[in-house]
């Protein structure tokens, strides 16, 4: 029943089914239109438990609000004389719920646009934004505020009073607003005008090309917020002459986000790892937008810093009714699936700071609130999720998310403990109260049981895209229904029932009772028939005290939590192996019937008939070869969302380091196949690419811990077709260049840009204290700052090339720059011009014996390996594939079949040569004492296609173990079939209906990239040419 009301006052506008007061404070600069407003402003709450705040409340407390604020709590007092009293007793109160992530009262974005003309590679300048259509940051979306009471009503049915709002649209999407959801001028909703900023990786409706890929929107938000800390600086040096600056909103409405922080879409745990180490690098606070896969990574999300807004809404239970489904589906999904309701409580137990959003949750945040709370979440932390930490996240701690005096009168009113079965009946907003209907239409979706004159029917609703939807099944006809309406408790529609004996339109009249439907129909001819619905179990939304257990999960949480994650990081082993036939990649060869001794990651001792020490583990390998890690100078494994930045002709700022994916199941594979270090490239389609990354093959390690400690950066250039785009369609038509002689232009022009850029910067660090205040400070540009890196040596470039006389162009402009070509890739011609290779000092990584695949590669030989070597080239084999790398030995030893050449030389094609090119064998790349202990042992010559990696160590670690990956796969195949049997039974905390909310997405696998896949990430285009490479 409704609260009791007292006072003496007219209090007819309390009976509706929603009420609102208008505010007292009403906009200071609006003329008063009318009877001015005398609405009563005071009001005491009485006989209600108030929860202040999470683990606080105040039995049969007394409430006093007065003007849109909160003055008192008593606990034993008397009430003020005026007041209007709202007696609560049985109800709870509790401090307004607040939504950080919204598009409420401005337009929203709901996806992307698609552009299917030419590129487009300006952006659309006007007035003062940026460079970049992507970039809004000069928006500040509280003067585009329109107030909505009717998109209100959303939020505040499930208890909302406030919401953080900005448009979901671009990559930096200018300056959030915090805002009352009451009824009212926008002037005095605004609680924060300049609140949190807005972002996210995705581009949005921009159609400007750049940029194609996620590290291309890592390197646009870094070059931006850069340029916003230049421009800051530049501003305040007004006196400075030597250079006018440009006006630029975009830059100068930055001017706050170190201050403000930014609310940030990611869609995994990875993302969101790659965006708090982005924003680290600025000291600008980050708030991830979640998605329920931050269990998986814990230590390394608390450790970053990030608070997180969390969307309720879980994953639909994979289909797994059919043997092919259940075939199909992956054990990360059904993992994930399984896991994913307790993330929240994860989040919480690991205390790492987490607010709620109903984004997402298309109706069911209540319901899937609770079941975050079976499997785990506390109470306490849900309502600080509701409450504490979304105030606290958007600065408005000192007036919102909690009960105390001063405070905005925002108040949940229910009836009994909210999270104990409760439901919402109150809202207050701003000291305006609004009665919700006591029967929402989430509580009554579901089915019902009901007989018309012993017909037996089925009545059926559904709660979808914020409407009820219903329908009346009779066996298996279904019968329409029309003229739905709820309201309170009543509800009301229409029927044709002519098929079940009834003709002319039937009318329905129900009013719920806890689990039944209580009423009547009137037939087409007038005459009234008692009606008793009775739910059906299941789908029955009924307010149920939701147990809090924990959570006991049949799947296993592994790194990565997918088939062959890892329980723990392997340890650092000390081990003996006795007896094996070494390749150690120098000099030596290979030695015969000998041990090898490591320990703490580093090979300690070679020899024969060693001492085995203490605590060493012993390994036979009588009959078996030992050989270094193989390497592979050119990959395209573990790189996520995009290896072309295909965008501009130079896109030397992106950064392949920034969008490792350690969850790339080809790191384990190409562990199986012996590979330890791979080099992976960014991809072809520029004639000056992005920045490489060289990695170590540590398989559930994090992304950073990927990356190789030491390793020389390096780069890629491209060469020849792909880069003029030659063959991309008849849209790209427009980039320059279009010819191979552009091709050369272009690399020589940046370079000579490199060389101005990098000779400003130093006459302005030579300036003297004073004069340096009289100057303006030169821009930096991280894509020339990678050039001059170039020009320097501290970078080292690995051109893509196939034709002999393009490979002799980029050697004249290394030579005219004063630096060397460190690696030709593929370089399929380089037997014609070895001498020259070799006399410059470039070195070249190619293929076995791939040839004629596309025009360029006509005059391909597979000799060229040999040939090279033979002028004095180094030389390595390169897989370019994330299927060769597991077969690297097998394309070393084809030179031995092509050629003769010896099977020792052979071997340090994928060992020491590759090692030497990326400049990293002082560690790695051979067999030597006090070198890393990157190790494979075979059961056969690694030469052999009958040879199989039977353990490789990274480190002296032990990431793949042949023995070990079949007893995994034994028991993975178990937990997967448990996995299913759960889904089939329904027992996942979750009700019947998983597969009818709009659950989250699961992470998909990337593609298999290429060095001319083409991919907008953003606009969800894909172009990879057969045979291109």
């Amino acid at each position: 029943m409704f609260p009791v009301l007292h006072h003496t006052r007219s209090i007819a506008w309390l009976l509706c089914g929603v009420l609102s007061v208008p505010a007292v404070f009403a906009d200071q600069t609006t003329p008063n239109q009318g009877l001015h407003e005398n609405t009563p402003t005071l009001f005491a709450l009485v006989n209600a438990t108030v929860v202040t705040e999470p683990g606080k409340r105040i039995p049969n407390a007394t409430l006093i609000l007065e003007d849109e604020r909160i003055q008192r709590v008593i606990e034993d007092g008397d009430v003020p004389p005026g007041a209007t009293i709202i007696d609560l007793k049985g109800h709870f109160i509790y401090p307004g719920f607040i939504d950080l992530y919204t598009q409420y009262g401005v337009e929203p974005y709901s996806g992307n646009g698609h552009h299917d003309e030419e590129p487009i590679y300006d952006a659309h300048r006007k007035g003062g934004n940026a460079s970049n259509d992507a970039i809004h940051s000069q928006i500040s979306w509280i003067d585009r505020f329109e107030p909505s009471p009717d998109n209100a009503q959303s939020w505040i049915q499930d208890g909302f009073t406030a919401v953080q709002s900005a448009r979901f649209d671009g990559i930096l999407q200018g300056r959030g607003m915090l805002i009352s959801l009451a009824d009212g001028l926008p002037n005095d909703l605004v609680y924060r005008a300049q609140a949190q900023y807005f972002g996210s990786f995705d581009k949005g409706t921009s159609e400007q090309a750049y940029p194609t890929s996620l590290m291309g929107s890592i390197s646009l938000i870094r070059q931006t917020l850069t340029d916003a800390q230049w421009y800051t600086a530049a501003h305040k040096q007004q006196g400075a002459t030597n250079l006018a600056i440009e006006y630029n909103a975009a830059l100068a409405g930055l001017s706050e986000i170190a201050e403000r922080g930014i609310v940030f879409k990611t869609t995994d745990d990875l993302m969101l790892l790659r965006a708090a180490g982005l924003f680290n690098e600025f000291d600008v606070p980050l708030t991830a937008l979640g998605s329920h896969y931050e269990y998986g990574r814990l230590r390394e999300i608390k450790a970053s810093g990030v608070n997180i807004v969390l969307p309720l809404n879980f994953p639909d239970a994979p289909t797994v009714d059919s043997l092919d489904d259940a075939a199909d589906v992956t054990l990360a999904k059904l993992r994930h699936w399984e896991r994913a309701p307790g993330n929240p409580a994860a989040l919480a137990n690991a205390k790492i700071p987490f607010a709620l959003t109903r984004e997402g949750s298309n109706g069911s945040f209540w319901q899937n609130l609770k079941q975050a709370m079976t499997h785990g979440l506390k109470a306490d932390d849900a309502l600080a999720a509701l409450t504490l930490v979304p105030a606290q996240l958007a600065g408005v701690s000192d007036q919102l998310g909690r009960i105390a005096p001063g405070y905005r009168a925002d108040l949940v009113i229910t009836s009994g403990d909210l999270f104990a079965g409760g439901e919402i009946r109150q809202v207050w907003l701003q000291g305006q109260q609004q009665l919700l209907d006591p029967t929402t239409p989430q509580l009554l979706a579901g089915q019902y049981r009901l007989e018309i004159d012993g017909k037996p029917l089925t009545l059926s609703f559904e709660y979808s895209d914020g409407n009820l939807h219903g329908e009346l099944l009779h066996e298996q006809t279904t019968l329409a229904i029309s003229s739905l309406n709820l309201f309170s408790d009543r509800l009301r529609f229409s029927a044709e029932l002519e098929q079940i004996g009834f003709p002319g339109v039937s009318r329905f009249a129900l009013e719920r009772h806890k689990e039944k439907l209580l009423g009547q129909m009137i037939d087409g001819s007038g005459k009234p028939h008692a009606l008793l619905a009775i739910a059906s179990g299941g789908k029955q939304k009924t307010a149920v005290k939701p147990t809090i257990n924990e959570a006991n999960y049949i799947g296993q949480l592994t790194y990565p939590n997918r088939a062959f994650g890892l329980t723990q990081v392997p340890s650092v082993e000390k081990v003996h192996i006795k007896n094996a036939t070494i390749w150690t990649s120098t000099d030596k060869g290979n030695l015969q019937n000998s041990d090898l001794l490591f320990a703490n990651g580093e090979i300690e001792e070679i020899g024969q008939d060693l001492d085995t020490p203490s605590g060493y583990l012993v390994i036979d390998a009588q009959g078996k070869h030992l050989t270094a890690g193989i390497i592979d100078a050119h990959s395209h494994l573990a790189i996520s969302h995009g290896v072309n930045e295909a965008s501009d002709a130079v896109t030397s700022e992106v950064r392949i380091g920034d969008v490792l994916d350690p969850e790339d199941p080809n790191i384990y594979r190409a562990l199986a196949g012996g590979v330890t270090s791979a080099h992976l490239l960014h991809g072809s389609a520029n004639p000056i690419g992005g920045q490489a990354q060289v990695i170590q093959l540590r398989w559930g390690a994090t992304a950073e811990a990927l990356k190789f400690k030491g390793a020389p950066a390096s780069i890629k250039f491209a060469l020849g077709e792909n880069v003029k785009q030659s063959g991309w369609g008849d849209r790209f038509d427009i980039r320059y260049p279009q010819s191979r002689l552009g091709v050369e232009a272009i690399i020589r022009d940046y370079f000579q840009a490199a060389k101005e850029y990098e000779a400003k910067h130093k006459a302005y660090n030579d300036l003297g204290r004073r004069a340096k205040r009289d100057t303006l400070p030169p821009r930096t540009d991280y894509r020339m700052e990678a050039l001059v890196e170039i020009l320097n040596s501290e970078r080292f470039i690995h051109p893509h090339s196939y034709v002999a006389s393009e490979m002799l162009a980029l050697l004249q402009v290394a030579d005219d720059f004063g630096f060397t070509v460190q690696t030709f890739t593929h370089a399929l011609e380089g037997y014609k011009v070895a001498d020259s290779l070799a006399k410059h000092g470039a070195t070249a990584s190619t293929f076995a014996d791939w040839w004629a695949y596309k025009f360029e590669v006509y005059d391909a030989i597979p000799q060229n390996a040999c040939l090279m070597q033979q002028r004095g080239v180094n030389v390595s084999i390169n897989s370019d594939s994330e299927d060769l790398i597991r077969r690297l030995n097998q394309e070393a030893a084809k030179s031995m079949m092509y050629c003769d050449m010896k099977p020792e030389q052979a071997w340090q094609l994928v060992t020491l040569n590759p090692a030497i090119q990326l400049k990293i064998d002082d560690q790695v790349g051979s067999l030597e004492e006090g070198k890393q202990a990157d190790i494979v042992l075979w059961n056969h010559n690694p030469m052999s296609s009958y040879a199989r990696a039977e353990v490789t160590w990274v480190a002296g670690q032990r990431y793949f173990d042949r023995q070990r990956d079949k007893v995994m796969r034994q028991q993975q195949a178990k937990e997967k079939q448990l996995l299913i049997q759960k889904i089939l039974a329904g027992d996942n905390g979750h009700a019947e209906d998983d597969r009818d909310t709009a659950g989250a997405s699961y992470k998909i696998d990337q593609p298999s990239w290429h060095c001319d896949t083409q991919h907008d990430i953003w606009k969800q285009t894909h172009q990879h040419h057969v045979g291109g490479h």
